[in-house]
This record gives structure tokens, sequence and C-alpha cells, in this order.
């Protein structure tokens, strides 16, 4: 609460701000709001509680004004400077989302190859028929030392590939998709003229992730069937990660678009 303002007047502040650009609707809503709040804090002074404690209570009771703001239809914000926010909020969504997905498939793929590097240094120091730098292990490569690869791999920090920062990645995705929850939640962010439209920020899911796993394991299948397993596996993990992206992007505009 800032300075001495009432608790009342606070809410209606509040409410005024989310309902700012719904018209008639939301001129009711905060007309309502303001007789109801008004007439439980008379009423909780009937009580015998101080004013300042009635109106608190009568503020709780009533509901939070986000929820309230939410539930009233407003007219879809026409214009250029509209669908830029829009476009803003969208693209902010996907962008955290593709880096925490890139982030989380290099991070997932590292986790998974260390016990193959692991198994393949420990059988070469056992002098196993095969040589590690003979196919199907790695690509033919003049002058590999295998084992030297494997073991310089192991000793890499959890980052994915060598040098890119693939736990880094994902932490910023994350962070950006929490600020975006919380930007909603608590800024004008949360509201219809920076909010884009349901089906087509979905299929903006569905579309892109799922054109990538296709991608992703096709190489994969490429990779296995040229034995090319140092690669394989991290397009493979990739792409099944963004085919689950895809997938439930779908399945929420399938059930959406379904009629009641």
């Amino acid at each position: 609460m800032t300075g001495d303002q009432h608790p009342v007047e606070e809410y209606l502040d509040e409410m005024f701000d989310r309902l700012a650009g719904t018209g008639a609707p939301g001129r009711r809503i905060l007309a309502e709001a303001e007789t109801h709040l008004l007439a439980a804090t008379e009423d909780g002074i009937a009580r015998g509680l101080d004013p300042m404690a009635a109106e608190r209570e009568a503020v709780a009771r009533f509901g939070a004004a986000t929820d309230i703001a939410r539930q009233v239809v407003r007219p879809a914000p026409a214009g250029l400077r509209a669908a830029l926010r829009r476009l803003t909020v969208g693209a902010w969504a996907v962008i955290g989302a593709a880096l925490a997905w890139y982030g989380v498939s290099g991070t997932v793929t590292w986790l998974l190859g260390r016990p193959f590097a692991q198994l393949m240094i420990a059988t070469d120091r056992f002098g196993s028929q095969r040589d590690m730098c003979e196919r199907p292990w790695v690509p033919a490569t003049p002058g590999l030392d295998c084992a030297a690869l494997y073991r310089s791999q192991l000793n890499t920090v959890p980052a994915g590939g060598p040098g890119f920062p693939f736990v880094v990645v994902a932490l910023i995705g994350v962070a950006l998709l929490a600020a975006l929850l919380v930007a909603r939640r608590w800024t004008a962010l949360g509201t219809p003229a920076w909010t884009p439209a349901g089906p087509a920020l979905r299929l903006a899911f569905a579309v892109p992730f799922g054109l990538v796993a296709l991608l992703f394991l096709c190489y994969g299948a490429l990779g296995a069937h040229a034995f090319m397993q140092n690669w394989t596996l991290s397009y493979v993990t990739a792409g099944l990660l963004a085919g689950v992206i895809s997938v439930v992007a779908a399945r929420r505009t399938r059930r959406r678009a379904a009629p009641a």
C-alpha cells in the first residue's frame, strides 16, 4: 500500500488499470465493484471493525482484481500498435521456449553421452578387437586419437558441446519464460491489448517446433545409417524434445477448436 491510500481506493485503481480498453462492460464492472466494496466496508464497521480493517476485509472477500478483470469480454484491439504489442509478447514466449529447448537438449545430450564415452575408453584400455577410431564409433579421420577425444569430452564442463554453454542457454530460456509469466500476472502485459490470439500463439509453437523435430530426427536417422554415433544422439535428443513441444501445442489447438 502506498502513502495513506485506503485499501478500497487502491483496489479500484488497480481494477481501473486492468479494465483499460474494455469500454462499457469495464465501466459497469468498476461501478459494481465500488458499490459492493463500500457496502461491505459499512457492514464490517457495523460489526465493530475499524474502517481500515473493514476495507481490507471487503477487498479480500471480493477477489483479486486480476481475476475479475479477465472475466470481462474485451473488444479486440485493432491497429498496427496493438498488433506489434501482441507480436512482442508472442515472440517473447517463443524465443524463451526455443532457448530453453536448445539448452535442455544440449545438456541432456551431454549427460547421455557420458556413459557412452566412458564405455569407449574402458574397452579401448582393455585392448578390444575394434579400434575406437574405426567406424562405426566415429567418422574416419586420419591421425585422430579417439581415446584423447573422448577423454576431453569427459573433462568438459556440463555445457553440451565444446565451448557452447548449453546450461546457460537453458537457464536464460527458463528465466525469460518465468519473467513473462510474472509480467503478465502483475503488469499490463496480461491485458488483451498485449495478449496474442490463443490459436495463433499455439500454431507459432506447433509449426516451427514440428518442422525442427522432423529435420533433426531425419539427421539423426541419417547419422545412425552412416554409423555417425558421435552426433546422432544430439540430433535425436533435440528432435524428440522439439516434437514434444509441437505435439502439446497442436493438441491444445485442436482441443480449443473442438465444439463444446
